[in-house]
């Protein structure tokens, strides 16, 4: 993990020749690995992104309130924060349980011949059937 690098600052500020002179010597592995982190973000197209939105200010931003400032947006928001909240209350048990359940139930019955029309119909006049939809 990175260590942060702490200089020390001279008061006068007659130190700071010296410790500029320094620096690239004692923190050489630091600035080549922010020199490859860079490279990264220039290959990958994050340096040009990153320079687009400061260069175009204030639009980037009147148009992202803009978009979310319509009632379809808002209630998404709202709607993916319940389903958060709703999702926090399950225990991991339990959804554990219950996706163990439906891929050991998707392996058998993918196991044998798919069903047919009627089958599917009878299947959906099973009391259990019609619990599991409800």
């Amino acid at each position: 993990m990175a260590q942060p690098i702490h200089l020390p600052r001279p008061q006068n500020g007659a130190g700071f020749d010296r410790l500029l002179r320094d620096a690239p010597h004692q923190h050489a592995e630091a600035i080549l690995s922010a020199l490859d982190l860079l490279q990264l973000l220039h290959d990958r197209g994050v340096l040009d992104l990153l320079r687009g939105m400061v260069s175009a200010g204030d639009h980037v931003v009147d148009t992202l309130t803009d978009a979310v400032n319509t009632p379809e947006s808002l209630r998404a928001i709202r709607n993916f924060i319940l389903l958060t909240k709703f999702f926090a209350s399950i225990p991991p048990e339990v959804l554990s349980s219950l996706v163990q359940t439906a891929v050991e139930g998707a392996r058998r019955e993918k196991s044998g011949p798919a069903p047919g029309i009627l089958q599917l119909l009878r299947r959906l006049s099973d009391e259990d059937s019609r619990h599991a939809m409800a």
